[in-house]
């Protein structure tokens, strides 16, 4: 049924699939509020430069030297708060940048 589909694919047509009209209904409902439902004249270029911006506010992937002992105090400091590592890094960056928590507070 799914042959030659990604799994990415497979998921979104499992999706829709199983769903009732209620539910789809619903979800169109939402799609509308948030700004992506799009049809009519000038459907595609606002499609496109709907997938532009989500494309240009995507996370990008870095690449740090931390020192080992550094790493491990995270993963065991993460895994005592239920959350992913890289998860706690991020946040902890994110919130510094914002000015949530000044420098002295996270140490």
């Amino acid at each position: 049924m799914y042959k030659g589909l990604t799994e990415k694919e497979i998921k979104i047509a499992k999706h829709y699939e199983n769903m009732t009209e209620a539910e789809a209904d619903a979800e169109h409902e939402w799609a509308k509020t948030n700004g992506l439902s799009f049809s009519g004249p000038g459907a595609m270029s606002k499609v496109i430069a709907a997938a532009k911006t989500r494309s240009e506010n995507k996370a990008r992937m870095v690449s740090i030297r931390m020192d080992c002992e550094d790493i491990e105090g995270i993963k065991a400091k993460a895994a005592r708060m239920g959350v992913n590592y890289q998860t706690l890094i991020k946040t902890l960056v994110h919130r510094y940048l914002n000015g949530t928590v000044t420098f002295s507070e996270l140490f």
